[in-house]
Order: C-alpha cells, then structure tokens, then sequence
C-alpha cells in the first residue's frame, strides 16, 4: 500500500500504543465506534475552538466545506499569502498531516502555531501534538516562529457575555516543542515500520490502556483477565498490579506469598475465598447510630462545561441541574420522594437551593453516598447565592456519608470486587441494580441533560423520554440508600 499520512490524532495514537496505530490502518473495523462520553468531549472542544476564534476577527477558514484531501492542502497554502489568521490550515511533509487550529502571521513571513486545548492545564500530549504539527509545517516551507498553546481560564468567572480574552489563558511553549521536534522523524519512521506489518504487535497492558486517553481497544486487549485479578483489589497500587499480571498471576486467590496486602485487601481475598460477605456488626452498629430521624437521602446531578453557562459560574464548575431527595420519618416508615429538574432555561442554583431549604428542615440527618460531592456542590452554590451561607452552615453538620462503612469495610461482598460504590453494593445487598436502565451513571445523565436542553435538533417527544429517564435515574440513587440502611440495619438485629 501507498504510505500513509499520519495525523495528529494518529501520530499521539502512536505514542500511546503501537498496537493501537496498527489497527487503525489494518483493522479499522476491529476499532468500536466513538461512544457517547467520548464523543460529548469532542463537541465541547468544538464549541471552545469556536469561541477562541473569536480572539481573531480577520482570521480566515480555511476549507471548511472542502472535502477531498489534496484540494485542503492547496488552499491552505494559497492563503497563506493573505497574512492573515487561518483557522485549520492543512499541511504535510515526511508521512506527517496536520492542520492547526490558528496560524497566526508575524513578522514578514513567520507564524506562530496557536494549538488551542478545552483543558484547564497543559499536558506532555499536548507538546507532542504541536511538535507533529511544527514538523510537517516546516517540512512544507511554511516558517515557524513559535509555538503557544491556548488554554481554558479555570479562574474565569463569567458576568454577561463570555469574554473570549478572559476566557482564554496563552502560554508559550516553544522551546519544550523544539526539543520534541527532534524525535518526530525517528517516531514516524518506526510507526510506518509497524503500520507495515502483517499482524499487529503484541504489546502487554499497562498504564498506558488509559493515558493519555482511554482506548477504544480496552475491551479487546483486556479480556484475558480473570473476575477477580489484582486490578480488582481495593485500593492497589495499579503499577504493582500490571506487574504482577505480566509475571502471570491473574488471580488474587493465587497470588505469591511475597505479595503484602493491606488488611481491607486481605478481608476482600477471604471474602472471595469463602464466599460469604465480611461483617463487622459493631462497626455498622456505629454507623447507624449517627443517623437522627427524620432521614433526608439526597443525591444531585451535576454538569460541567467548559463554557460557563451562567453568570457566577468558573469553567468545568460543577452546577447541579437536578436533585432527589426520598424523606423517611422514622424507623419503618414509608420513604416519601421529592425531586427537581431544571428546564434548562434559567440558572438552576438558586431554585434547587429555594427547594432543598424547604425540604431539609431544621433537624434530622442528611445521607448521601460519596457525601463530600453532595457537600461540595451545596457550598459551591451557596458562595454564588450568599442568602444561604447561613442555611448551610446549619446543615453541613448534619450530612452523613453512607459510603463509610463499606469504605471501612465494615461489610464487604466477594460480588463487589474491590469497589465501594454505590453501583456495587446495591446489587449485593438487595439484589437490584442499575442495569438495564436507559441512563445509569452520572457521566451519561450530564450529557444526556446538555444535549436534549441545549443541544439543536432535538425532538420534543425526545426531550420527554430523555428527561423520564433522568428522573428515574436519579430517584433510584436515592431509594437505593434507603433500602441499603434498611438492610444494614436489618443484618446489625440479626447479630444482637
């Protein structure tokens, strides 16, 4: 076959897993669709690009509507003589391809490369993809004179209009690009050696799988694993655990007698061992014993864009649009459910606060699972709407997280292996779960709410199915506490 092009996806695909890149030009079928969560990341990058372009107003699109490959080039290269910012601009030398988000003119016949990230940071990734770009663009005649990446603000707050400059944080990153540059050559050269392979290479699992993004090969190379291998033990070092699996020892119930395990991992081995749950009465016993009636087990839903959507709001701040909240009275009552789902049109803070202050009443316990999120999102929201600082400082006090004691494992099911979350120990104790449900975790309820609310070409009839399913989601976070302290409490009697 005709050498290919890497791009600059394809190139950081490269340096993440060679067996990865080889698919991608040999078995392209094998490679699963862009899922959901995936592909909601891509759109917000989308949207952030859109609003830097804003920062140059003579700036230039270039070949927004053309698709066949070569004509792109040829076009990027022509306006290049307007001297004017191109967005998109296409160049290629030496088997690289890349096409810059802004090119900026500066001097008589230099550019910079202005590569810009929806992230709040710079990584090492980001370095390797702008030396990509500098090499094909130099290899192409167009003259470099340095290198920034455009980043989000995470200090920006937003009041009216967003403002771009504001918005935006530059740093200058030229010399770190230069010294990547000189190993862009030697990269390419051993990437098309193994692009030209008839049969991928064997490449062992590791850190790698997962950074600097997940691979959409994970299933595949993963699926030797055994149920309960040492990525499953609670809170093991995962560098330790590819160790252990590269030597061969895929089973925790079989692992060498030098392998030192904690005493939670111990109580997660016997556990698997014996097949019977680990109980510590008296730690569950201690627990409950910090619940004062009438219960409030509350759990929110939460968004966070890039772009703030609301007056007040940071990027990537986490803003509530939902809550649920199910009301046990005392010991052996009958729960009693309220709940809020914003419609997207106003900043939704200040009514889920109006509400909560109304349901939570001045006295008894509020349960959360995971409760330092819970905790946090109602601070967050009372330093923007300070009316109710005071309000919280009255019941912050009175949270308690139900993720204690199976973080304590005070109660530990061979079936949850290793997790302590709330997916996994429901099941466990009262044999219900969240499968089958048409939204099931919180990554995929907060792209579901962004994109049948503010997201174009959405169907009413859409909008309402999408948004049953919220609800029901979220209400059963909320009666799965419920049930989980009723059967907590259920197994402390059965001890007495």
């Amino acid at each position: 076959m005709n050498s290919p092009f890497l791009s600059k996806s394809k190139y950081i695909s490269g340096l993440q897993c060679h067996k990865l890149l080889w698919h991608y030009y040999n078995a392209k079928d094998e490679i699963p669709e862009v899922d959901a969560t995936t592909q909601a990341i891509f759109d917000q990058g989308h949207i952030v690009g859109e609003y830097a372009k804003k920062l140059f107003p003579d700036g230039v699109e270039i070949g927004k509507d053309v698709k066949e490959f070569e004509e792109v080039l040829t076009l990027s290269l022509k306006e290049t003589a307007l001297r004017k910012p191109l967005f998109e601009a296409a160049f290629k030398s030496n088997n690289a391809y890349a096409r810059a988000d802004i090119l900026n003119p500066v001097g008589k016949d230099q550019w910079d490369i202005i590569e810009v990230k929806s992230s709040t940071e710079v990584k090492e990734i980001n370095l390797q993809d702008l030396a990509l770009q500098r090499f094909a663009y130099e290899g192409a005649g167009i003259k470099i004179a340095n290198c920034f990446i455009l980043h989000i603000n995470n200090k920006y707050v937003r009041h009216g209009e967003i403002e771009p400059r504001k918005l935006f944080k530059q740093l200058d990153v030229t010399n770190e690009v230069s010294k990547l540059s000189r190993s862009v050559l030697p990269n390419l050269k051993e990437m098309l050696r193994v692009i030209g392979e008839k049969k991928f290479p064997e490449v062992e699992i590791g850190p790698h799988c997962n950074d600097p993004y997940d691979c959409p090969l994970h299933d595949k190379c993963w699926a030797f694993l055994p149920e309960n291998n040492p990525l499953t033990l609670y809170y093991f070092k995962k560098v330790k655990a590819f160790e252990l699996i590269h030597l061969g020892n895929l089973d925790i119930l079989a692992l060498p007698k030098t392998v030192k395990l904690s005493d939670k991992q111990e109580i997660q081995v016997e556990a698997l061992r014996s097949g019977r749950p680990h109980i510590e009465p008296e730690g569950i016993k201690g627990f409950l014993a910090q619940l004062n009636y009438p219960l409030f087990y509350l759990d929110f839903e939460t968004m966070a864009t890039a772009i703030p959507l609301f007056d007040d709001v940071k990027p990537y701040q986490q803003v509530p649009f939902q809550f649920s909240v199910h009301i046990v009275d005392e010991q052996g009552s009958k729960p009693r459910h309220e709940s809020y789902l914003s419609d997207g049109k106003n900043d939704p803070m200040p009514e889920i606060l109006r509400r909560l202050k109304g349901l939570l009443r001045d006295q008894g316990s509020i349960v959360a699972y995971n409760a330092s999120f819970e905790t946090s999102i109602l601070k967050v929201c009372c330093e923007v709407f300070k009316e109710y600082s005071s309000w919280f400082g009255k019941i912050e006090s009175r949270i308690v997280d139900l993720l204690a004691p199976f973080k304590l494992f005070y109660y530990y099911h061979p079936d949850q292996h290793g997790s302590a979350s709330i997916k996994s120990v429901l099941p466990v104790l009262t044999g219900k779960g969240y499968k089958g449900m048409e939204i099931a975790e919180g990554g995929t309820a907060s792209n579901e709410f962004l994109r049948v609310t503010y997201g174009e070409g959405i169907t009413e009839k859409e909008r309402t199915i999408v948004r049953k399913n919220l609800e029901e989601y979220c209400k059963l976070d909320t009666i799965a506490m419920v049930e989980i302290v009723d059967k907590l409490t259920k197994i402390t009697s059965a001890h007495d």
